[in-house]
């Protein structure tokens, strides 16, 4: 079976382990392990038995794997919510210079990831500017807002779970 991938689609991947997300634009996501297996795809060890051992072999449409995204808030951002309870991913996409958008206080932590542009986070009276490339973490329990920079692009990914 193949499945063609789309702009803004996300597949989950559930094996007898950890689950990930994957976005079109290399964007992933995995639950914390100490238990990653390694399929060879690298020169490091190549664990093959622990590998097929966990993998469940049940067969199902490529459709049931793919995360139908909602809104997350009033604004732009969109929720990736997948059928696991380790985490959400929420994409925050800001076009033009000077878009703000605002995010309610979540229940857990979050990271978020900055692929895109530059902008200025804030929260609480504070204000942090991030640039592509830049990670920066969220406590539980705070808002907070972001703002498209000078030129034009804010693009974020973030992981959070609500505790």
């Amino acid at each position: 079976m193949s499945m063609e991938v789309r702009f803004l689609c996300v597949l989950v991947l559930v094996l007898n382990c950890k689950p990930s997300l994957f976005f079109p634009e290399c964007i992933e996501c995995m639950a914390n392990s100490d238990n990653v297996i390694r399929a060879g795809l690298t020169p490091k060890l190549r664990d093959i038995p622990n590998l097929v051992s966990g993998l469940t072999y049940n067969a199902s449409l490529p459709t049931k794997h793919v995360v139908n995204p909602k809104r997350f808030s009033d604004g732009v951002s969109i929720l990736y919510d997948p059928p696991i309870p380790e985490f959400s991913v929420v994409q925050v996409v800001l076009d033009d210079r000077g878009e703000k958008e605002t995010h309610r206080p979540i229940k857990g932590p979050s990271l978020t990831i900055v692929t895109k542009g530059a902008g200025v986070v804030s929260w609480a009276g504070e204000r942090l500017e991030v640039r592509k490339g830049d990670v920066f973490f969220v406590g539980a329990d705070i808002g907070v807002g972001f703002e498209c920079g000078q030129d034009g692009k804010l693009t974020m990914y973030r992981a959070f779970v609500e505790a």
